[in-house]
């Protein structure tokens, strides 16, 4: 990475923390997209994201939802059950700032978090946390604004946040197989499950299909190597896909739109390894100008 755009990004993430210290999934996602659009390595930006939060005792919450997950499998992959005590060590673990931070995830995206873990995993809640959330969402909202005080708002950038492209678990039921179909058992729909929510956490990381072994697109690939049919959950792992196609999609248009037709081509080049939606990117192609049209 060359020094301008080592400046570029710190400055990126300095602005995106500096009023409430606290980097939202989407906003994190935006800054991968950009350095990568740059050429930046992934490890690179990865590092550079870490040293600005640290400066300036700031907050990932996608690296705290990824606690909060792992902590909940934990207390819940051999049960299916979620007790007050192991929810409230779970929450209280993300929620309450950790030594060095300011904040903590935001209380309302941990209650989120914990309710659609628990629906698509099939885990009962033995608690109503509302009350505790309430009360540390009520800290949280302080502690900003004594932790804010003197910063000036207006350098946070204005632009409405993009629709989060984090991605609902929702398990669905299993569709009877044809006779030519292949049979899945319960092992096989359990590592489809793990699959799906690891194909999510890499598209709030923004690795859609790099690097190749740890990607959204090596998840959805495991996933049909199992299930080539898409018995089990076909429908999710499809727009799982258009989405990240739809994604690249937009990532091309803003790069042809600064006349920049290499990058469109790379971005749709991208889109098209997810195996989906060929017509839809073969149209932008001709639409950008970079195929001719058929006569």
């Amino acid at each position: 990475m060359n020094q301008a755009d080592q400046e570029w990004l710190k400055n990126r993430v300095a602005v995106a923390v500096d009023d409430d210290f606290y980097l939202d999934r989407d906003e994190e996602r935006r800054i991968k997209e950009e350095g990568a659009s740059r050429s930046i390595v992934s490890r690179e930006i990865e590092l550079i994201i870490r040293e600005q939060l640290d400066e300036y005792s700031a907050v990932s919450e996608r690296a705290l939802v990824e606690e909060l997950d792992r902590l909940l499998h934990q207390f819940t992959d051999n049960d299916k059950k979620l007790d007050q005590k192991e929810e409230r060590l779970a929450l209280n673990k993300v929620v309450t700032p950790a030594p060095g931070k300011k904040v903590g995830l935001d209380p309302r995206v941990a209650e989120e978090y914990v309710a659609s873990f628990c629906k698509a995993n099939g885990a009962s809640r033995s608690t109503d946390t509302k009350k505790w959330l309430s009360s540390q969402m009520g800290l949280v909202l302080v502690a900003v604004a004594v932790a804010g005080a003197g910063i000036f708002f207006a350098t946070r950038p204005s632009a409405a946040k993009e629709e989060s492209a984090a991605i609902p678990v929702q398990a669905k039921e299993v569709r009877p197989a044809d006779t030519k179909a292949v049979r899945l058992n319960e092992n096989d729909r359990a590592e489809i499950d793990d699959q799906l929510r690891r194909a999510a956490l890499y598209v709030e990381k923004a690795q859609y299909t790099d690097p190749p072994e740890s990607s959204a697109k090596a998840s959805l690939d495991q996933i049909r190597q199992i299930d080539p049919d898409g018995q089990y959950r076909g429908e999710e792992v499809k727009g799982l896909a258009s989405k990240i196609v739809d994604h690249y999609i937009k990532l091309a248009e803003k790069s042809a739109a600064s006349n920049d037709l290499g990058a469109a081509a790379k971005w749709l080049a991208r889109a098209k390894l997810l195996n989906r939606d060929r017509e839809v990117i073969l149209e932008k192609e001709r639409a950008l100008g970079l195929v001719k049209a058929e006569r």
